[in-house]
């Protein structure tokens, strides 16, 4: 795929859908390999950054302080009403027969590991097992027949982390979403997320917008990708979770190391997993979304709102057509401070058609 080719908006999506759905970022890749898949999908989604993007706010205390600051707010995926929104699909149907194969594919690397070293593995009931059968001189494929119905016990707590994996991305502390839209003119828009059409929509041009913050998070911008069915996440998060269980039981380095490596995590699912919504219900929308990616010493990392820096990149205010005139006025004086550029969005009383019009504010208005 060429990058520097300039497709319709629709042309875009489509290409996208598809770059992220063949893209995948081992974790076991050289960095720069690593480096050059990651810049191919922000390079190709840079291109395609429409000139306007807009958000649509409610006429509230905490909106006008960030419109007067500057800043965007951000919230985890939990916080919003759509409870599908950041979800994927795990087929939980044959979840035991996929452990039973990693069981039987793991378990001779742990048995070889602990026989030379026995005090590297910390002391549970799969370990208790695999030291009596060895003082008793059972062979290693008698001990891996033996030691299933063990280690079937344990294996309840890799259920629960996958459990826990699937929840992750609504869960997830350390990655924020702000929403955002194509259009002013919705009239789904301003009825629901602008408060009945008593709020305002602020206008976003960010197409050379920087990729980090003030606080060195790395903020990334995605269009959504519309469909009719929820990301397939299982391999991966038998993967994650194969991986929490071996280092939870078997504390041998070098086991977890060879895992790993015939089983590396796509860098990319966790972006992947907040950017697939329900085309049915959803596509109307035409969002764009901001992921705010904290790391974990962040001082916001353990909390379920914060802000980013909009960075110079609002450009207009866009008033609802029931907005309350001390509201309106209020913002009318920060917008003038700010020196972008004011709006008016009526309805339109001359057309026969379902239209809002837009209409230019000046500045003696």
């Amino acid at each position: 795929m060429n990058k520097h080719v300039l497709y319709t908006k629709t042309q875009f999506k489509k290409e996208f859908a598809r770059l992220m759905e063949r893209t995948s970022i081992p974790d076991n890749l050289p960095p720069m390999e690593t480096l050059m898949l990651y810049s191919k999908v922000w390079g190709f989604v840079s291109h395609h950054i429409p000139s306007k993007l807009f958000r649509f706010r409610k006429c509230s205390i905490d909106s006008f302080i960030s419109f007067e600051q500057g800043t965007i707010p951000v919230c985890i995926a939990d916080k919003f009403p759509d409870k599908y929104d950041s979800t994927v699909f795990y087929d939980n149907k044959s979840v035991d027969t996929r452990m039973r194969e990693i069981y039987k594919l793991c378990i001779p690397d742990i048995l070889k590991a602990y026989r030379n070293d026995p005090s590297s593995f910390p002391i549970n009931s799969v370990t208790s097992k695999i030291q009596e059968l060895i003082d008793l001189n059972q062979s290693d494929s008698i001990i891996e027949t033996e030691l299933w119905d063990v280690y079937k016990q344990s294996y309840n707590n890799w259920k629960r982390q996958i459990e826990k994996q699937q929840l992750w991305a609504r869960q997830n502390k350390t990655t924020k979403i702000a929403c955002f839209t194509e259009t002013v003119t919705s009239k789904y828009m301003w009825d629901t997320y602008a408060d009945g059409y008593t709020g305002f929509s602020l206008e976003y041009d960010f197409r050379n917008w920087r990729v980090s913050t003030k606080n060195t998070h790395a903020v990334c911008l995605f269009p959504i990708i519309y469909t009719s069915q929820k990301m397939d996440a299982t391999e991966i998060i038998d993967r994650i979770s194969g991986r929490i269980f071996l280092r939870n039981n078997f504390v041998d380095d070098t086991i977890l190391q060879q895992y790993a490596q015939m089983y590396p995590v796509d860098k990319l699912y966790k972006l992947k997993t907040y950017l697939y919504k329900d085309k049915s219900d959803y596509a109307h929308e035409k969002e764009w979304r901001i992921l705010d990616l904290e790391p974990l010493a962040d001082k916001d990392a353990d909390k379920e709102y914060s802000s980013i820096p909009d960075k110079g990149c609002l450009k207009a205010i866009y008033y609802g057509p029931d907005m309350e005139s001390r509201y309106k006025e209020h913002l009318r004086m920060i917008a003038k401070a700010k020196g972008i550029k004011e709006y008016d969005v009526v309805l339109d009383r001359n057309s026969r058609k379902y239209n809002l019009k837009v209409i230019p504010l000046g500045k003696n208005d």
